[in-house]
């Protein structure tokens, strides 16, 4: 039996350990909160943090593993890297973790490559933060260069907030380090892709809602992506020079691109699987790839399944926001529970639960997965059947 290492056991980790589980593998999960929900799934648990590398790396030496995931979070990337490297563990290198988690170096290895990147400068004072903002014309995006889920981004289009925009960046970033970009005009999408001996394959292009300025909090994404084939392949094309770029030489990776006047440019990479449902739910129910069991036959060095579209399908995801009051009512009527094209819906808010204002990822307090012949009617009858989910706040 394989044994694999799982970092995370929140409900965005659920799905790796379930299909870990359903290959047969015996699971070792870890996550500092001792009532993840995930826990529950696992065949062992360990109340470690995900980037305690020290500790993670007693817990290898313990299990001796045949490999090491995670899901849906950055950070642990880090440890992943490390602990591949000791280990020789089928996973990205240290130095790869190192620049798909730090933004700046990240820039810094994609320009260097020749990727196609927006202007950006890194400061670490308010002084060279007036100095960098001050060099880039028109409306800029400020953002710590080491959150993530949208946490501390500030569409800064007056100059007049730049304060308010660099003190919500730096109250989100643990190094106290910001990055200023140049505004990138267009229509976000990410990339889903999984590099097998160093080929990086294509698995799905996703459209992506937000919720637009200040914050861009993504409400919404969608799987086929209804861009012309022309667009199409010049996102392919960045993405699988936004992973070469990282030398990401194994393993999955989720790119967000910004579809500009100019063509594709790159958001950000993690090296990773992409989180928000996206590689849980919505590429496995629009293509028939199911990409976490692919990434975790490839940490044990089993063989791979098929990695072509053989589905063809749309699915969408559609998040409740939240907003400042007290929720006073949830409710999931029975005919959407049962609606034969809802893959998943839920609600992580509690009645009583003290909610506030909407400004990351982490601010949603439920969500809704439609499947249909295409995205766009997924995401119609998402909108359609939220409406129907009873929700007050007061």
């Amino acid at each position: 039996m394989k044994k694999v290492i799982i970092l995370g056991a929140s409900f965005l980790q659920i799905p790796i350990i379930k299909t870990a589980k359903s290959l047969g593998y015996y699971t070792v999960v870890a996550d500092m909160n001792p009532e993840a929900e995930g826990f529950k799934y696992a065949d062992k648990k360990y109340v470690v943090s995900t980037i305690d590398t020290k500790a993670l790396i007693e817990v290898v030496e313990k299990e001796k593993p045949d490999g090491i995931v995670t899901a849906a979070t950055d950070m642990p990337m880090r440890s992943i890297g490390y602990i591949g490297e000791k280990f020789n563990f089928n996973t990205v290198s240290y130095e790869t973790a190192l620049k798909a988690t730090d933004k700046y170096k990240m820039r810094e290895a994609l320009f260097n490559f020749g990727a196609p990147v927006p202007k950006y400068f890194l400061v670490d004072s308010e002084n060279e933060y007036f100095k960098a903002i001050s060099k880039i014309k028109g409306k800029k995006i400020v953002k710590p260069i080491d959150s993530s889920g949208s946490r501390g981004i500030f569409l800064l289009e007056d100059d007049n907030e730049a304060k308010t925009a660099y003190q919500h960046a730096l109250d989100n970033s643990k190094s106290k380090t910001i990055l200023v970009e140049e505004y990138m005009q267009g229509e976000e999408v990410s990339v889903e892709t999984l590099t097998v001996n160093g080929e990086t394959h294509v698995i799905a292009i996703t459209d992506k809602i937000t919720t637009g300025a200040p914050h861009f909090i993504e409400h919404a994404h969608k799987i086929q992506s209804n861009k012309s084939e022309i667009i199409k392949s010049d996102i392919e094309k960045v993405a699988i020079a936004a992973n070469k770029a990282l030398s990401i030489e194994s393993g999955p990776s989720h790119t967000e691109i910004m579809v500009t006047s100019e063509g594709p440019k790159i958001v950000e990479i993690g090296a990773r699987l992409g989180g928000d449902f996206i590689t849980s739910h919505l590429v496995k129910y629009a293509t028939g790839i199911d990409i976490i069991e692919a990434y975790l036959k490839q940490s044990v060095d089993e063989p791979l399944a098929n990695l072509k579209d053989h589905l063809n399908k749309g699915c969408a995801v559609h998040f409740i926001q939240s907003k400042p009051g007290v929720l006073k009512t949830a409710n999931i009527p029975e005919h959407i529970l049962n609606h034969p094209q809802v893959i998943e819906v839920g609600l992580t808010a509690k009645v009583g639960d003290v909610l506030g204002e909407a400004n990351s990822s982490t601010s949603r307090i439920g969500h809704i997965i439609c499947q249909a012949d295409d995205s766009d009617k997924a995401l119609e009858l998402c909108e359609e059947l939220i409406k129907e989910i009873d929700i007050v706040i007061v």
